[in-house]
Protein backbone atom coordinates (compact mmCIF):
# COMPACT_ATOMS: atom_id res chain seq x y z
CA UNK A 1 0.00 0.00 0.00
CA UNK A 2 1.13 3.55 -0.59
CA UNK A 3 -0.19 7.04 -0.07
CA UNK A 4 3.11 8.90 -0.22
CA UNK A 5 5.46 9.77 -3.10
CA UNK A 6 8.99 11.12 -3.25
CA UNK A 7 10.51 13.28 -5.99
CA UNK A 8 14.23 13.93 -6.36
CA UNK A 9 15.32 16.98 -8.33
CA UNK A 10 18.91 17.16 -9.49
CA UNK A 11 21.04 19.44 -11.62
CA UNK A 12 23.71 17.63 -13.64
CA UNK A 13 26.18 20.26 -14.78
CA UNK A 14 29.95 20.45 -15.30
CA UNK A 15 30.45 16.83 -14.11
CA UNK A 16 28.75 17.68 -10.80
CA UNK A 17 25.37 16.58 -9.50
CA UNK A 18 23.41 18.82 -7.14
CA UNK A 19 20.27 17.71 -5.28
CA UNK A 20 17.40 19.99 -4.31
CA UNK A 21 16.69 20.07 -0.58
CA UNK A 22 13.71 21.83 0.97
CA UNK A 23 13.51 22.86 4.62
CA UNK A 24 10.12 22.41 6.24
CA UNK A 25 8.64 25.47 7.94
CA UNK A 26 8.67 25.81 11.71
CA UNK A 27 4.87 25.79 11.73
CA UNK A 28 4.60 22.33 10.10
CA UNK A 29 3.00 19.84 12.46
CA UNK A 30 5.04 16.95 11.09
CA UNK A 31 8.84 17.26 11.14
CA UNK A 32 9.15 21.06 11.52
CA UNK A 33 12.47 22.51 10.19
CA UNK A 34 13.53 19.15 8.72
CA UNK A 35 15.37 19.12 5.37
CA UNK A 36 13.80 16.84 2.79
CA UNK A 37 13.32 16.12 -0.86
CA UNK A 38 9.95 16.83 -2.50
CA UNK A 39 7.37 14.57 -0.85
CA UNK A 40 3.62 14.38 -0.63
CA UNK A 41 0.51 12.28 -0.44
CA UNK A 42 -1.90 11.19 -3.13
CA UNK A 43 -5.22 12.96 -3.48
CA UNK A 44 -8.47 11.15 -4.24
CA UNK A 45 -8.44 9.48 -7.70
CA UNK A 46 -4.79 10.43 -8.26
CA UNK A 47 -2.05 7.97 -9.20
CA UNK A 48 1.52 8.17 -7.92
CA UNK A 49 2.95 9.89 -11.01
CA UNK A 50 0.16 12.51 -11.05
CA UNK A 51 0.84 13.18 -7.37
CA UNK A 52 4.56 13.53 -8.08
CA UNK A 53 3.94 16.15 -10.78
CA UNK A 54 1.49 18.06 -8.57
CA UNK A 55 3.77 17.98 -5.51
CA UNK A 56 6.77 19.13 -7.56
CA UNK A 57 4.81 22.17 -8.74
CA UNK A 58 3.32 22.92 -5.32
CA UNK A 59 6.58 22.59 -3.36
CA UNK A 60 9.12 24.04 -5.82
CA UNK A 61 7.21 25.83 -8.58
CA UNK A 62 8.79 23.47 -11.14
CA UNK A 63 7.07 21.88 -14.11
CA UNK A 64 9.19 19.21 -15.76
CA UNK A 65 8.90 17.68 -19.22
CA UNK A 66 11.28 14.80 -18.58
CA UNK A 67 10.70 12.40 -15.69
CA UNK A 68 12.27 9.20 -14.38
CA UNK A 69 10.94 6.42 -12.20
CA UNK A 70 13.80 5.49 -9.92
CA UNK A 71 14.48 1.77 -9.44
CA UNK A 72 14.09 2.38 -5.73
CA UNK A 73 11.12 1.98 -3.42
CA UNK A 74 11.29 3.87 -0.16
CA UNK A 75 9.31 3.00 2.91
CA UNK A 76 8.49 3.92 6.49
CA UNK A 77 6.43 2.91 9.48
CA UNK A 78 3.44 5.21 10.12
CA UNK A 79 3.00 5.24 13.89
CA UNK A 80 -0.40 6.99 13.78
CA UNK A 81 -1.91 4.39 11.43
CA UNK A 82 0.25 1.45 12.62
CA UNK A 83 1.05 0.60 9.00
CA UNK A 84 4.13 0.17 6.86
CA UNK A 85 4.06 2.38 3.79
CA UNK A 86 5.87 1.88 0.49
CA UNK A 87 6.99 5.07 -1.29
CA UNK A 88 7.26 5.24 -5.11
CA UNK A 89 10.23 7.42 -6.03
CA UNK A 90 10.48 9.70 -9.06
CA UNK A 91 13.12 12.07 -10.36
CA UNK A 92 13.67 15.12 -12.53
CA UNK A 93 17.11 15.97 -13.91
CA UNK A 94 17.76 19.57 -14.91
CA UNK A 95 20.61 20.81 -17.08
CA UNK A 96 20.99 24.03 -15.11
CA UNK A 97 19.77 25.73 -11.96
CA UNK A 98 16.40 27.41 -12.32
CA UNK A 99 14.30 29.49 -9.99
CA UNK A 100 12.71 27.57 -7.15
CA UNK A 101 9.50 28.96 -5.68
CA UNK A 102 8.91 27.26 -2.35
CA UNK A 103 5.49 26.82 -0.80
CA UNK A 104 4.38 27.95 2.66
CA UNK A 105 5.18 24.41 3.78
CA UNK A 106 8.89 25.24 3.40
CA UNK A 107 11.09 28.07 4.62
CA UNK A 108 14.16 27.69 2.37
CA UNK A 109 15.89 25.51 -0.20
CA UNK A 110 19.44 24.49 -0.98
CA UNK A 111 21.34 22.61 -3.67
CA UNK A 112 23.44 19.83 -2.13
CA UNK A 113 26.36 17.79 -3.36
CA UNK A 114 26.49 14.06 -2.60
CA UNK A 115 28.91 14.69 0.28
CA UNK A 116 26.36 16.97 2.00
CA UNK A 117 23.31 14.69 1.86
CA UNK A 118 23.84 12.99 5.22
CA UNK A 119 24.31 16.32 6.98
CA UNK A 120 20.97 17.62 5.70
CA UNK A 121 18.60 14.68 5.20
CA UNK A 122 17.75 12.89 8.47
CA UNK A 123 15.53 10.37 6.64
CA UNK A 124 17.66 7.60 5.08
CA UNK A 125 15.21 7.13 2.18
CA UNK A 126 15.89 10.67 1.00
CA UNK A 127 19.63 9.99 0.96
CA UNK A 128 19.23 6.60 -0.70
CA UNK A 129 16.89 7.94 -3.36
CA UNK A 130 19.37 10.71 -4.20
CA UNK A 131 22.20 8.18 -4.46
CA UNK A 132 20.13 5.97 -6.78
CA UNK A 133 19.44 8.99 -8.95
CA UNK A 134 23.16 9.79 -9.14
CA UNK A 135 23.88 6.22 -10.20
CA UNK A 136 21.53 6.39 -13.17
CA UNK A 137 22.56 9.94 -14.15
CA UNK A 138 26.13 8.72 -14.51
CA UNK A 139 25.01 5.90 -16.82
CA UNK A 140 23.12 7.27 -19.87
CA UNK A 141 21.78 3.81 -20.78
CA UNK A 142 20.21 3.45 -17.34
CA UNK A 143 18.88 6.97 -17.49
CA UNK A 144 17.14 6.09 -20.76
CA UNK A 145 15.73 2.85 -19.31
CA UNK A 146 14.06 4.62 -16.40
CA UNK A 147 12.63 7.50 -18.44
CA UNK A 148 8.86 7.93 -18.17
Amino acid sequence: MFRTIQVHVAVAKDNEIWHLALRRSENCKLFPTMWQTVTGTLEVDENAFEAAKRELLEESGLVADKWYKLPYLGGFYDLRRDTVESVPTFAVVLEDFIDIVISNEHSEFSWLKNSELENFFPIPDHINGALQLEKIIRNPEQLRIFSI
